[in-house]
C-alpha cells in the first residue's frame, strides 16, 4: 500500500476526533496509561468507573480500534492506543502551557514570550538578558523550557515556540533565521584542587590518568571529547554517568582526579554553582579550532516574528540602548 492511500482514511480519523472527541477522553488516556487500570485511572480523575469504562468505550468506537487490551494486571495500550496516547501527551502540554500563559495575562502580564534554550545558551544568553529584560520590560510573561536542541527546535518548527536558544542548526527549514549572538569553543575543566591545576601549556597525554566525566551524548561538545579525549587516550577512565546537570558535575570535579571537557559558555553557571569549591580551566596544548563548537543563538520564523522578541535580541547586541 503506497503512503498516499492512507490519507483518506486518516482525514476520516481526524474528522471523527475532531467533531466527536472530547478532551476529557484524552486525559483518561494518559491516565489509564499511567495507572494500568480503568478503577485508578477513573479515581484519579475524580470519575465513576463506570463514567470512564463508557468514555473508552466510546473513543474507541469513534476510531472503530481497540485502543486497551486486559492482561493478568489490569490493562494496557494496544499499538493504537499507544500512538493516540503519546500524541494526546503532546496535546495536553501544550494546552497546560498555553493556561499558564494565559493565567498570566488575565493576572496582569501585558504580553507572553515562549522560549526554549539548551543549557549552555540559558545560562550564558539567556539568563543574563531576561535581567535586562525584565528591568524594561516587567509585565511581559515569559514561559522558558529548557531541553536539548533537536527536541526544542522539533516544537519551534511545530508552532509550540516563538523562538530557541541554541547553537546554530546545521539546517533549519527555509521560513526559520537563526541569529548568532555568542561564539563559544570547549575547554577542560577541573577543580582547583587539581595537582595540574596550574600548569602552563598541558599536555593531553599528561591527562592519561585523569578519571573523566563524559559530556552527554546529545549535546555538541560530545564530539571534541570523542574526537580528542577518547581517541588520543585509548585507555581514559571515567565516571559511570554522563550528565549536563551543573550540581551533578560539581559533584563529580570534586573527585581526586576528576577532569571533563564542557563548553566555555556554562562557566558562568558552573561558578554560581560550585563557589565554595570552585573550579578552573585547565591551559591545554591543543590547537584553537580543535575546541571550537557551533556558536549559541536564537531560532525563529521569520514571518510573524513577536515584536517583543525582536527587542529582547536587539538588547542583547546593544545592551546600553
Amino acid at each position: 500500500m503506497h503512503e498516499s492511500d492512507h490519507f483518506p482514511e486518516s482525514r476520516l480519523l481526524l474528522s471523527r476526533l475532531a467533531r466527536q472527541g472530547r478532551l476529557r477522553q484524552l486525559q483518561l488516556l494518559l491516565a489509564l496509561q499511567q495507572c494500568g487500570s480503568i478503577g485508578r485511572a477513573a479515581e484519579q480523575l475524580d470519575m465513576s468507573q463506570s463514567a470512564a469504562t463508557q468514555a473508552l468505550a466510546e473513543l474507541e468506537r469513534l476510531l472503530d480500534m481497540r485502543l486497551f487490551e486486559r492482561h493478568a494486571r489490569g490493562i494496557r495500550p494496544t499499538q493504537a492506543g499507544q500512538a493516540l496516547t503519546d500524541a494526546a501527551r503532546g496535546v495536553m502540554h501544550e494546552l497546560e502551557d498555553a493556561a499558564e500563559i494565559l493565567a498570566a495575562l488575565r493576572l496582569g502580564a501585558s504580553a507572553a514570550l515562549r522560549l526554549g534554550a539548551i543549557p549552555a545558551a540559558a545560562h550564558s544568553i539567556l539568563a543574563p538578558l531576561l535581567a535586562r529584560f525584565y528591568a524594561r520590560r516587567p509585565q511581559v510573561h515569559v514561559d522558558v523550557q529548557e531541553d536539548e536542541g533537536a527536541r526544542l527546535l522539533s516544537l519551534l518548527i511545530g508552532g509550540a515556540l516563538d523562538a530557541v536558544f541554541c547553537r546554530q542548526p546545521a539546517q533549519l527549514p527555509a521560513s526559520f533565521a537563526f541569529d548568532a549572538l555568542l561564539p563559544d569553543e570547549a575547554v577542560f575543566i577541573a577543580a582547583r584542587s587539581h595537582p595540574l591545576a596550574a600548569t602552563a601549556r598541558l599536555p593531553l597525554e599528561l591527562l592519561a590518568d585523569a578519571r573523566w566525566v563524559m559530556p552527554t551524548s546529545s549535546i555538541a561538545v560530545r564530539d571534541v571529547f570523542e574526537r580528542l579525549v577518547l581517541a588520543r587516550l585509548p585507555r581514559a577512565q571515567w565516571f559511570p554517568i554522563s550528565t549536563v546537570s551543573l550540581p551533578v558535575l560539581e559533584a563529580l570535579l570534586a573527585q581526586p582526579g576528576a577532569v571533563t571537557v564542557a563548553p566555555r559558555s556554562i562557566l558562568p553557571g558552573l561558578s554560581r554553582a560550585t563557589a565554595s569549591s570552585g573550579v578552573c580551566v585547565l591551559d591545554m596544548a591543543l590547537r584553537p579550532e580543535s575546541l571550537a563548537l557551533a556558536p549559541l543563538g536564537a531560532a525563529y520564523r521569520r514571518e510573524a516574528t513577536p515584536a517583543l522578541l525582536l527587542e529582547m535580541l536587539a538588547l542583547w547586541r546593544a545592551p546600553d540602548a
